[in-house]
């Protein structure tokens, strides 16, 4: 489904930019992200959840690390810009067991982007590597679900809750693109910095996610990404 949308993206701005700059200098880009973003928010929020059930020792299993992330875009050469979506996922689980049943408690982040990025080139015309500077903004639609799970001699109780936020944010990145043939390798580190929108319950957005101190939860997906992929010129 992410990749059939992220092909018909691409045609689409494809042909717009054709039909609005009426020349074919265009690339498009396909990226692998590797993530290591704060969500700290989200961990003292987990940790909090662990603490409030006193009754057994939950065991924190997984804590918002780091992660894959993908992107694609369309670079419109003669204005230096390249236009992208992207998709990224984290999450977090606790849990506990012993002979008499289970209890698992998991919040599964996800946040889809639409963005632009001015890119500065760095190297002389003459290089075939081209080093680039890139600075960007972008948009999140974030969606978190957290889900509830145990099973104590035999009964069974699944409960699930959602929220969405919008979060704005800007970024630099330094890149490198390497000819291969008729196509470029990229290699790319940078930085984001991220504005986290409150994280709305889905069936109210009248009631936002909230600490035990009544602050309010963000996403947090601030930091440091690295990355490769492919530029296919057109």
């Amino acid at each position: 489904m992410i990749i059939r949308k992220a092909f018909t993206f691409i045609s689409l701005l494809y042909f717009v930019c054709l039909n609005v700059e009426a020349q074919n200098n265009i690339s498009a880009i396909v990226e692998i992200n590797y993530n290591t973003l704060s969500h700290s928010n989200l961990r003292d929020f987990q940790q909090e959840l662990s603490d409030d059930i006193d009754e057994v020792n939950l065991r924190i299993n997984d804590d918002f690390g780091a992660n894959i992330g993908y992107s694609v875009g369309i670079k419109v050469e003669d204005i230096d810009t390249q236009f992208f979506i992207s998709y990224n996922s984290t999450g977090g689980k606790i849990s506990y067991s012993d002979f008499s049943g289970i209890i698992r408690l998991t919040q599964l982040l996800k946040a889809y982007t639409l963005g632009g990025e001015y890119q500065f080139k760095l190297s002389n015309d003459n290089s075939k590597e081209i080093f680039y500077f890139g600075a960007r903004g972008f948009v999140n639609y974030s969606n978190l679900d957290l889900e509830s799970y145990s099973n104590i001699s035999d009964n069974v109780s699944r409960e699930s809750i959602g929220f969405n936020s919008i979060d704005i944010g800007v970024g630099l990145r330094l890149f490198y693109d390497i000819p291969i043939s008729v196509v470029k390798l990229r290699l790319n580190l940078g930085y984001d910095l991220m504005i986290g929108g409150d994280l709305k319950f889905k069936e109210d957005n009248d009631f936002s996610l909230e600490d035990n101190q009544g602050d309010r939860v963000k996403t947090g997906w601030s930091g440091f990404r690295s990355g490769i992929g492919i530029v296919v010129p057109f």
